[in-house]
């Protein structure tokens, strides 16, 4: 039995490895891009610490000293230089092409580091206990920065920066001391008015239940991360495998291999299909007068005309045999019609050939011999997962590839066997020219030759 292999494809070996690299690439150009956008926001960041932390100063003068309120002033200029210098230090890193994964580390624990001392600077100015870091401004770049942490599709930095950031503000609250209680807060004099309802907001169960709540917020965004980062993986690698089999199959085929079950792909399928194959006559000599690009140009041309010719048909090209083709007519499903479509073909390819000659003025012409023949065929993917092929098989294949060859001991361009006429109805333009055991089974196939008017273009 004859086997053609159609255009192979190294299906598990190199659909992996391409989507494992376009993954891996993905993730490090979306981790620049993160972090390009990271800096900006601690620019901008930085930018509007400062400004509120002007207008709390203004505020709180009746709370502070002179000294205190100069201190406080100092700790809004160290937040907006060391978020401004960070920023632009992520953004130079970024746009210079030096930046690697493991930065993304140092610079959310700088974050955390700047947020705790912006916190202490600011509390310690006003002369307030670490119970009250949320009525301070900076407190709120907390959710931002692990919002814009988001972008990064790391989970293990996002779970990193949650966690330094936690321990920045138990640090800030642990340095400056925890005043208030929950039976009665020991408020400031000028602040005493504020009751023990302030007391509350600012005890420790309302401050354990807010870290909880941050920690939580950091926390769904790193599974958030981590579940778009394994989405992003398997669509990126499903991606990769369909653009394979666009790319190794027919293109009539590579969609049902992308929609259906590789399963029932590797089972195979039989049924009625038509195989056409196409060969150039004495392409050798044309091989030796070319040089390698002009040979190139040669078979590109060529193969272009049998793909115009196949599609205006029907028809799928399913290999090329260096000067050669092979085209299948019934796939996948197979039609009244598949012999008559293969004839017309046939035609239309005989008059691109003549077309060409005349246009490029070939000496001697190009000759092509084509053979047809139709009957049951095998067709589907084979192979392990190291190797997937579209494979054809049957004595159909072998029969019309060896009715082609007929066409040089009989001098003409169209051999089609018996089958193919009485299917396509055409009796009366066809003369037999030999009956002989093409088949692998030893059977006989009466071959017959085109005897009527080729039909216009």
């Amino acid at each position: 039995m004859g086997i053609f292999l159609f255009n192979a494809h190294r299906y598990d070996t190199s659909r992996s490895a391409l989507g494992r690299t376009s993954v891996e690439k993905l993730f490090r150009e979306s981790e620049s891009e993160a972090e390009y956008t990271t800096g900006w926001v601690r620019i901008t960041l930085g930018l509007a610490l400062f400004v509120s932390g002007l207008l709390v100063t203004s505020g709180t003068t009746e709370l502070t000293e002179l000294n205190n309120s100069n201190q406080l002033r100092a700790s809004a200029l160290f937040t907006v230089f060391a978020f401004l210098a960070l920023g632009i230090t992520s953004l130079l890193l970024v746009i210079s092409g030096r930046f690697s994964p493991w930065m993304a580390f140092v610079l959310v624990t700088c974050d955390a580091a700047i947020l705790g001392l912006s916190l202490y600077f600011a509390l310690h100015g006003i002369g307030l206990g670490g119970n009250w870091v949320a009525a301070i401004p900076t407190i709120w770049a907390v959710p931002l920065l692990l919002a814009v942490g988001a972008l990064r599709y790391r989970p293990l930095v996002q779970i990193w920066a949650t966690t330094a950031t936690m321990i920045a503000l138990v640090g800030v609250v642990s340095v400056l001391g925890f005043p208030l209680s929950q039976s009665g807060p020991e408020t400031p004099a000028t602040l005493g008015t504020l009751g023990e309802s302030v007391g509350r907001l600012f005890s420790l169960p309302a401050y354990l239940m807010r870290a909880v709540m941050l920690t939580l917020i950091g926390l769904t965004t790193a599974l958030a991360m981590a579940r778009s980062r394994r989405l992003l993986a398997r669509e990126v690698s499903e991606t990769a495998r369909r653009a394979n089999l666009a790319r190794f199959l027919p293109a009539e085929i590579a969609p049902l291999v992308g929609e259906d079950d590789l399963a029932t792909w590797r089972q195979g399928r039989r049924q009625q299909g038509t195989i056409l194959f196409i060969d150039i006559r004495g392409f050798t000599a044309y091989a030796e007068k070319l040089d390698p690009a002009r040979l190139s140009i040669f078979i590109s041309s060529f193969r272009r005309r049998v793909m115009r010719a196949t599609e205006a048909f029907g028809g799928v090209v399913d290999k090329f045999i260096g000067d050669g083709a092979l085209v299948v007519f019934g796939i996948p499903e197979p039609q009244s019609d598949d012999c008559t479509r293969a004839i017309a073909c046939a035609h239309r390819l005989l008059s691109l050939i003549d077309r060409w000659n005349i246009k490029r003025g070939f000496d001697p012409p190009v000759r092509v011999g084509i053979g047809i023949h139709s009957g049951e065929l095998y067709y589907g993917l084979v192979g392990d997962d190291h190797r997937l092929e579209f494979t054809v098989l049957g004595d159909t294949v072998n029969v019309a590839a060896k009715i082609e060859q007929a066409t040089k001991r009989f001098d003409t361009a169209l051999l089609a066997s018996e089958t193919v006429v009485l299917r396509a109805r055409q009796q009366p333009s066809w003369q037999a020219v030999c009956r002989e055991p093409l088949g692998g089974r030893g059977e006989h196939v009466a071959v017959f030759v085109y005897t009527g008017t080729k039909p216009a273009g």
